[in-house]
């Protein structure tokens, strides 16, 4: 027998691209996979057949269901023995519901309502326009408030994104000389409901659109009594006004909007804001023209294209909104989370 310790070659071009175009079928997978909670339930129990997951509550085809785990596990999901049993690994670990930073629910909603807008990408690219009223008869953030039950996954899925977010404000930011913190369109509220747990003298009140307060209270109920009483939650509109405070926390919200909406809300602020003040902005950051770096955050630019009329920015373009609403940038720390996120921090101009 010889062998050849010669390394691989590269694979040639076309079969990148190929690996590439084919990206769109592993999301789907991985989505799949994750929603009929195969993740959880190899955790659970180890290693099983697919008969034995059907058995366990997986109303799927028995065959079917062979050739999607064979599928997965050639990239890496999952695990595959010559008995046909398929196995939990690093990477279904964090599609599991409860690990620590799981991205369930985002990697399902990204393959799957997500996806979707991309089928018109070629008007989008077109017109420059969303396409979200093609997908779904009406604009994004209208039919996710006629859709409660995916008005409800959209939060789960951006607490799912938002945990390393939220790890990296709390890791690199002191806030012990402020008073009252302000989680501006903070969803469940985990940035301020966090903040209080590690500051006890901080007040602190959670704004977002009324439809999703209670929503919030029911998802992220305060087990802390101290907490829950320094907590005030606003049902608003950050377009015309925003509470009080003196640190204003905005993550993961400035790409949803045109630059014109993004400088109303820093207005609001600013306007607002209690002394000197902190403007914590927590989004991904561009790296210039030229860098062809940082593929998920401008994997995520094109989304915002397609969803709705945001985008994530440059520094050159931070600044730009920053000045415009009369704040100037202090600091940026790169969090080198899911999509290239950074704390883009602010003080009055």
């Amino acid at each position: 027998m010889s062998t050849n310790d010669t390394a691989d070659p590269a694979p040639p071009p076309q079969a990148v691209i190929m690996q590439m175009v084919m990206g769109s079928w592993i999301a789907r997978l991985i989505s799949e996979v994750s929603r009929l909670d195969i993740p959880d339930k190899l955790k659970a129990k180890g290693a099983q057949t697919p008969a034995e997951l059907i058995s366990g509550g997986v109303g799927v085809n028995e065959m079917a269901l062979t050739r999607v785990l064979r599928a997965c596990a050639s990239f890496g999901l999952v695990s595959e023995s010559k008995a046909g049993k398929f196995g939990p690994t690093e990477l279904s670990d964090v599609l599991t519901a409860d690990a620590p930073g799981s991205v369930k629910v985002i990697a399902e909603e990204v393959a799957g309502t997500w996806l979707r807008m991309w089928g018109p990408l070629d008007e989008g690219i077109r017109t420059g326009e969303p396409v979200a009223r093609n997908v779904f008869g009406m604009e994004w953030w209208d039919y996710l408030n006629a859709n409660p039950e995916e008005l409800e996954r959209f939060g789960e899925s951006m607490k799912s994104n938002s945990l390393n977010s939220l790890k990296g404000v709390l890791e690199n930011c002191d806030f012990s000389a402020s008073t009252r913190i302000v989680d501006v369109a903070g969803g469940f509220g985990h940035m301020v409901v966090a903040l209080l747990e590690k500051y006890p003298r901080m007040e602190g009140a959670l704004l977002d659109i009324p439809q999703l307060i209670p929503v919030a209270k029911e998802k992220n109920p305060v087990a802390d009594p101290s907490v829950a009483a320094r907590l005030e939650y606003v049902g608003a509109d950050m377009f015309e006004a925003v509470p009080a405070g003196d640190l204003y926390i905005l993550k993961h919200i400035m790409h949803d909007w045109t630059d014109e909406l993004c400088i109303r809300i820093l207005k609001n602020c600013h306007q607002s804001m209690q002394g000197e003040g902190r403007l914590i902005c927590v989004d991904s950051v561009l790296p210039p023209l030229g860098a062809a770096s940082g593929t998920s955050a401008k994997l995520l630019d094109v989304s915002m294209m397609l969803f709705i009329r945001g985008k994530e920015r440059t520094m050159e373009q931070w600044e730009q909104i920053y000045e415009a609403a009369g704040f100037r940038i202090v600091s940026v720390t790169p969090l080198h989370d899911n999509f290239g996120t950074s704390i883009v921090e602010g003080a009055k101009a």
